[in-house]
C-alpha cells in the first residue's frame, strides 16, 4: 500500500505542475534595480543593434528575440523580454557570451544593443572514450581495462553558413568500427519553423555483449564481424514557437547478424539474419529551461512515439512510447530544487537484440536493467557554494573567450523506480519489478557554456555504496 500511495502522489504531483505548463510565460528572476534609469511607464524601440556577429546571419539571432523595432511596450515588460531573450540566445550554443543593454534616447524612446561573442566554428575532435556505458561498468564489471577503449577522431563544423546549422564527422576504432556523419539546418523555410536533419552512421562489432549476468554485460571476442548495423535517417522539425517544436523522423535499418550469436543467446534474434526495417517517429519538445545544459529554473515537456517495422519489412516490429518531464525551482539563500520523471512503454515479446535498457537511477549505475517498461522518479537538492570567474581580456589567443566562469554546488538527491522485465527475460530477475531507490550526495562542477561535471557519492536499496563520475547535469 505504501508504494502505490508513494506512486500515486509522484502522478500527482506532475498533474499539478503540467496543468500550470501552459501559462508559464517566463522562468528567471529579474533585478530590476539594474533598469532604475527607466522612468517612463512605457517606450518604443527605435533600433536594434547587434555586434559581434562575425559569421551568423541577423535574421537568424532576430528569429529568437521576443523584441521588435517600432513596438511600444510597457516598461516592465521590455525589461523581462530583454532578459528573456539573453537566455534564448545563450540556449543557441551559437554565442559564447551574450550582452544586451538598454539605452535610453530620451523620455519615450529606446535602443536595444546586443553584444555577442559567437562561439567557435571548427571543433576538431580526438575520440578516447569508454566502450562501456558509464565510468562505474568499466570501473567495477571490467576491472577498469584500458583495452575496453575506442579511439578516433573527426570534427564538428558549427554555423557552417551562417544559419546555425552543424556539419559532423566522426570515425572510431577499438571495441567497434564506425563511420558517422551528420548535417543538420534549423531554418529552412522564410518563416524559419522548419529544420532538416540527415544523418548516415555504419557500425561493425567483432566485440559484442550478447546477453547479461547478475546484470552484467556479457561479451564474446570473435576474429570475424559479430554485427554490421547500416542506419540512415532523415528528419524534419518544426518549430512552433519560441519553446515549442515537432520533430517527424523516418529511418532505414540494415542489420547483418553471425550465426554465433544464436547459438551463445538463443533469444538474441529471431531466423533472420539479415534484418531490414523502416522506422517512423514523432517527437514533442516545449522547453521552458533558463540555460540548457545547466538548468536552475524552468520545466521541460517531452513526449516521444516509435514505431520498428513499418511497410514491406516485417522481421523488424517493435514500438515505443516514452514521457519524459522535468522541473526546476529556484530556493531562497542560493538553494535549488529539481525534479524528473520518465517513463517508458514498449513491446513486451522482443529478442534481446532489441531490448530497452535504463541506468537512469543513480546509484545503479554498474547495472543494466533491461525491461519493457519503467516509471522513475529523480530529485536533487543544490546549494551554490562558490562563484567566481577568471578574466581572459589580455589572452590574445583566446578571442573568444572574455571570462571563464565556476560554479560549485553541493547537492543531495534521492531517486527511485520500477522497471518491469520482459517476458523472455530470463536471466535477472531480482531487481526486475521491484521498487528500486538510491540517495546520496554530490558536487556540480559548472564552467564555460555551463558545461558541468559532477561527482556523486549513493547508496541504493541493495545497501550498497557507489562512487561516480559523469559530465552533464542530473537530468
Amino acid at each position: 500500500m505504501t508504494k502505490f500511495n508513494f506512486f500515486s502522489l509522484l502522478i500527482l504531483a506532475l498533474f499539478y505542475n503540467t496543468t500550470n505548463i501552459f501559462s508559464q510565460n517566463e522562468v528567471i528572476s529579474i533585478d530590476i534595480q539594474k533598469y532604475d534609469y527607466l522612468k517612463s511607464e512605457s517606450y518604443k524601440i527605435k533600433t536594434i543593434e547587434i555586434n559581434g556577429n562575425k559569421r551568423t546571419k541577423k535574421d537568424i539571432i532576430l528569429r529568437e528575440l521576443s523584441i521588435k523595432e517600432d513596438e511600444i511596450i510597457d516598461k516592465n515588460i521590455i525589461i523581462s523580454k530583454v532578459e528573456e531573450d539573453k537566455r534564448k540566445l545563450i540556449n543557441t550554443n551559437l554565442f559564447n557570451e551574450v550582452d544586451i543593454n538598454i539605452i535610453l534616447l530620451d523620455d519615450n524612446n529606446l535602443s536595444i544593443e546586443i553584444n555577442l561573442i559567437e562561439s567557435f566554428y571548427l571543433l576538431p575532435s580526438i575520440i578516447f572514450e569508454l566502450s562501456d556505458r558509464n565510468f562505474n561498468d568499466w570501473w567495477v564489471n571490467f576491472d577498469h581495462d584500458f583495452s575496453r577503449i575506442n579511439y578516433g577522431g573527426g570534427f564538428l563544423q558549427y554555423n557552417l553558413t551562417g544559419r546555425a546549422d552543424v556539419l559532423e564527422f566522426t570515425f572510431r576504432r577499438g571495441f567497434i568500427r564506425e563511420l558517422y556523419s551528420s548535417y543538420y539546418i534549423p531554418y529552412l523555410s522564410k518563416k524559419q519553423k522548419g529544420g532538416l536533419e540527415a544523418n548516415f552512421n555504419l557500425i561493425e562489432f567483432d566485440h559484442l555483449f550478447y546477453n547479461t549476468n547478475n546484470y552484467v554485460p556479457v561479451f564474446y571476442k570473435s576474429d570475424n564481424f559479430l554485427k554490421k548495423h547500416l542506419k540512415s535517417s532523415l528528419e524534419y522539425s518544426h518549430r512552433e514557437s519560441f519553446y515549442n517544436y515537432h520533430y517527424f523522423n523516418v529511418e532505414y535499418n540494415n542489420i547483418k547478424l553471425n550465426d554465433t550469436l544464436s547459438f551463445l543467446n538463443e533469444n538474441y534474434f529471431s531466423n533472420d539474419k539479415n534484418i531490414n526495417g523502416i522506422s517512423l517517429g514523432y517527437e514533442f519538445n516545449r522547453d521552458f529551461r533558463d540555460i540548457k545544459n545547466y538548468p536552475l529554473n524552468g520545466f521541460r515537456l517531452n513526449f516521444k512515439i516509435r514505431k520498428d517495422g513499418i511497410g514491406i519489412f516485417k522481421n523488424l516490429d517493435k514500438w515505443s512510447t516514452k514521457i519524459y518531464y522535468s522541473n526546476y525551482i529556484p530556493l531562497n539563500k542560493n538553494f535549488n530544487y529539481s525534479f524528473n520523471i520518465s517513463t517508458l512503454y514498449s513491446s513486451k515479446n522482443l529478442p534481446f537484440l532489441f531490448y530497452e535498457s535504463s541506468d537512469k537511477i543513480r546509484g545503479y549505475e554498474k547495472y543494466l536493467i533491461h525491461g519493457y517498461s519503467y516509471f522513475i522518479q529523480k530529485n536533487s537538492l543544490k546549494k551554490k557554494i562558490l562563484t567566481t570567474s577568471f578574466s581572459r581580456e589580455n589572452e590574445k589567443l583566446m578571442k573568444r573567450v572574455k571570462n571563464i566562469p565556476l560554479d560549485i554546488y553541493l547537492k543531495i538527491f534521492f531517486d527511485s523506480g520500477i522497471i518491469w522485465k520482459y517476458s523472455k527475460q530470463t536471466n535477472d530477475s531480482y531487481l526486475n519489478n521491484k521498487y528500486l531507490y538510491s540517495f546520496g550526495i554530490g558536487v556540480d562542477i559548472v564552467t564555460l557554456k555551463n558545461i558541468s561535471f559532477s561527482s556523486e557519492l549513493s547508496r541504493n536499496s541493495l545497501n550498497e555504496n557507489n562512487l561516480s563520475f559523469k559530465l552533464g547535469a542530473d537530468f
